[in-house]
């Protein structure tokens, strides 16, 4: 379980035809996420835990809380699984 995820160097999200990627130009590695994703990919720097991005959405979208402690943890594993993260 990655607590304090850190990008891999190269990745980056890109808008193409409407949908929200995260890909990695040389290893050709293409992840499709949603907004969420894309928020919680901003978060990760390699200094925020797990539990500090989870905080932060839940102060951002107090409605969705019960939801955002759900899908973050999710969402980093789904970025880890792909290479696209490792734990700091």
């Amino acid at each position: 379980m990655i607590n304090i995820p850190k990008p891999i160097p190269g990745f980056q999200t890109q808008t193409l035809d409407g949908e929200v990627v995260l890909l990695h130009p040389t290893n050709a590695a293409i992840l499709h996420i949603n907004q969420t994703g894309a928020l919680v990919w901003q978060l990760c720097n390699g200094v925020r835990s797990v539990h500090e991005i989870v905080l932060l959405l839940g102060d951002a979208y107090p409605e969705a809380q019960e939801q955002i402690q759900t899908d973050v943890p999710q969402i980093i594993q789904q970025f880890a699984a792909h290479g696209a993260l490792f734990n700091e």
